[in-house]
C-alpha cells in the first residue's frame, strides 16, 4: 500500500500529517543522508536483500527487486552487476544452506504472476544464479481461503540449522516451509500457517531469539515463535497509531544483530521514515525513534520507504557498523531505485549503542 505525501518545510511531523502531537511527544527524529545509492530501476523498485561477501566485506552485495521485472543485483558502489529476467519477483531474503555438502546462501523472494516462491544460489565467491529447483508452488492444500502472495521472509535456527521460508498472503495467512537438500537440489516441506487478521506483507525473522516479526500494514506489528513446536501466540508489539506510526502502513522489516546492540527496523511508509526498535528481551519493546534519510550532496532523500535491509558486520570505511538499505519511491529522475545508508549514522543521530 502507498501513499503519497511531501512535507511541508517548516512543518512539524504531526502538524503536516494531521495526527495530535502528543502522539510524538516521546519519540525522536532524526535526519542522516545516504552515502551512496543503486541505479535507477525502470520498473518499481521495492525490497532488497543485504548478502556479506564471507571474505571481503567489502565486495558484498544487495539484492534488489522489480516487483514488475525481476531481481537486480548490485555491488556496494550500487552499480547493477547481474540481472534475472524472473517476472513479478519481490520481497527476497536470504539464509545460509548447506547444498550438496558445501555452503552456499539461498536467497529466495515471491513471483506474485505465478505464485511462487523462487530460489537462488549465491556462491562463497558471490557468483548467483537460478537454484534447481528455480520455483515452488506456495499454495498448500488447504481448506481455507488462502489468496494473493505477498510478503516472503527466510529463516535459520542457530542450533539446528535448519532454513524456512515465510510466505504471507493479502488474506493475513503466513505459510512456513522447511527447506531441505534433496540430493542437491532444492525441497520444500510444509510446516505449519499462522493468520493474522487483515493483509499483511513485511515478514523478518529474528533467528537468534527464535521470533517472527510480521507487520500488519493497517494493523502494528505482531511477533510469533519462529519454531513450530512453541506454538503459534501472536504478541502485538506495535500499534497504529502509535508513536512511530502515526498512520498507515508498516512495511519493510529488518534485524539489525550487533555486537552489543540489537534492533528490530521497520519501515514506517505512511511518514516516508525507518521506525527503530532496541530488542533488549523485553516483551514488548518501545520505539527508539524515527529516521529520515534527507537529500544529501549528490544523492536525494528517500520518499515512500517500502522494503529495507539492515546488517551490522562492517563493509568497509563507508559502512564501519553495517548498512541500511531502504527503497526510494521517488528518486530525482523520477524511477525508483535503493539508497545506501551507514548504520553508525543513525546510531550516533539517535544516540544508540
Amino acid at each position: 500500500m502507498k501513499t503519497k505525501h511531501l512535507l511541508a518545510a517548516g512543518l512539524g511531523l504531526a502538524a503536516v500529517l494531521g495526527v495530535s502531537p502528543a502522539l510524538h511527544a516521546q519519540v525522536k527524529e532524526v535526519q542522516v543522508t545516504a552515502v551512496a545509492e543503486t541505479s535507477s530501476i525502470i520498473g518499481d523498485a521495492d525490497d532488497p536483500a543485504i548478502w556479506v561477501h564471507p571474505i571481503d566485506p567489502a565486495a558484498s552485495l544487495v539484492l534488489g527487486t522489480d516487483k514488475y521485472n525481476g531481481m537486480h543485483v548490485f555491488n556496494l558502489q550500487g552499480e547493477d552487476v547481474a540481472y534475472f529476467n524472473d517476472g513479478s519477483v519481490n520481497n527476497v531474503d536470504l539464509r545460509e544452506f548447506t547444498l550438496a555438502g558445501r555452503t552456499v546462501w539461498l536467497a529466495s523472494a515471491t513471483e506474485r504472476d505465478n505464485e511462487d516462491i523462487v530460489f537462488y544460489v549465491i556462491e562463497a565467491d558471490g557468483k548467483m544464479d537460478r537454484a534447481s529447483p528455480h520455483a515452488f508452488p506456495a499454495m498448500p492444500e488447504t481448506t481455507e481461503r488462502v489468496r494473493n502472495i505477498y510478503g516472503h521472509a527466510m529463516a535459520r535456527d542457530h542450533a539446528t540449522g535448519r532454513v524456512w521460508t515465510l510466505t504471507n498472503y493479502k488474506t493475513g495467512h503466513i505459510v512456513q516451509y522447511e527447506v531441505l537438500d534433496d540430493n542437491g537440489q532444492i525441497k520444500l516441506e510444509f510446516t505449519r500457517m499462522i493468520k493474522v487478521g487483515t493483509q499483511p506483507e513485511g515478514i523478518v525473522s529474528d533467528d537468534t531469539m527464535g521470533h517472527i516479526y510480521v507487520g500488519e500494514e493497517d494493523v502494528g506489528i505482531w511477533r510469533f515463535p519462529l519454531l513450530p513446536e512453541n506454538g503459534d501466540e501472536a504478541v502485538q508489539i506495535a500499534a497504529i497509531p502509535s508513536d512511530c506510526f502515526p498512520k498507515d502502513d508498516v512495511e519493510g522489516l529488518a534485524i539489525y544483530e550487533g555486537a552489543g546492540a540489537r534492533y528490530l527496523v521497520a519501515s514506517s511508509q505512511g511518514i516516508h521514515r525507518a521506525a527503530i526498535f532496541p530488542l533488549n528481551g523485553e516483551e514488548v519493546p518501545a520505539c527508539a525513534g524515527l529516521v529520515e534519510i534527507a537529500p544529501g550532496p549528490g544523492i536525494d532523500g528517500v520518499s515512500e520507504t517500502d522494503g529495507l535491509d539492515v546488517v551490522s558486520t562492517p563493509l568497509g570505511p563507508d559502512y564501519p557498523e553495517g548498512m541500511l538499505v531502504m527503497m526510494d519511491d521517488q528518486n530525482e529522475d523520477l524511477q525508483t531505485n535503493f539508497k545506501y545508508i551507514s548504520f553508525a549514522d543513525v546510531k550516533a543521530a539517535l544516540g544508540l549503542k
